[in-house]
């Protein structure tokens, strides 16, 4: 996910590069599609303007190659807790450390799915899972305490089985 997100940032930098080293060899309504365009590069509807705009215009042919790129995106790294918790652990704090405006959804089941519902680092203590019949022994690892630490890391928990408008509200506010 983090990769993505660079390479997004990379591709729109070139277009930022692009506009500024061209604007003035395009006709008047173009550079002002350029102006908007920088101005508003994180305005998902106005850069999607921008994008069908700039399809019908005259531009640069490598321009042209970026046009995908144009529009604001959110990139959404998606995982469960085994990922989260464990395996891929020491990325996904690296991922939250690097300020970058990236959405992380940990799906936490608290057991290792992929595996029957083995005991996990997510698993509560005394929980009765594969491999721990008498409850387990060590307590979850807290990556809610951990993320909730990090400036600028925007953290939520919740059931989307018991509050779907919860679950809503906290994408949202995510996003």
């Amino acid at each position: 996910g983090l990769g993505l997100h660079t390479a997004y940032k990379a591709a729109r930098k070139t277009i930022k590069e692009i506009m500024l080293e061209t604007k003035d060899q395009v006709d008047t309504e173009t550079k002002e599609i350029f102006k908007t365009w920088i101005d508003n590069q994180d305005n998902s509807e106005i850069t999607l303007k921008v994008q069908s705009e700039l399809k019908r215009k005259k531009i640069r042919e490598d321009l042209k190659d970026l046009l995908d790129y144009i529009p604001s995106r959110k990139v959404w790294i998606v995982g469960g807790d085994g990922w989260a918790y464990d395996i891929g652990f020491g990325g996904l704090d690296h991922v939250l450390r690097t300020n970058e405006n990236i959405k992380v959804l940990v799906l936490d089941t608290e057991v290792y799915s992929n595996t029957g519902g083995q005991t996990s680092k997510s698993t509560r203590v005394g929980a009765v899972a594969e491999f721990s019949s008498t409850g387990k022994l060590k307590p979850k690892k807290d990556l809610f305490q951990i993320a909730i630490n990090i400036p600028n890391v925007y953290v939520a928990s919740v059931s989307a089985g018991a509050s779907r408008e919860q679950t809503i509200k906290s994408f949202k506010e995510a996003n």
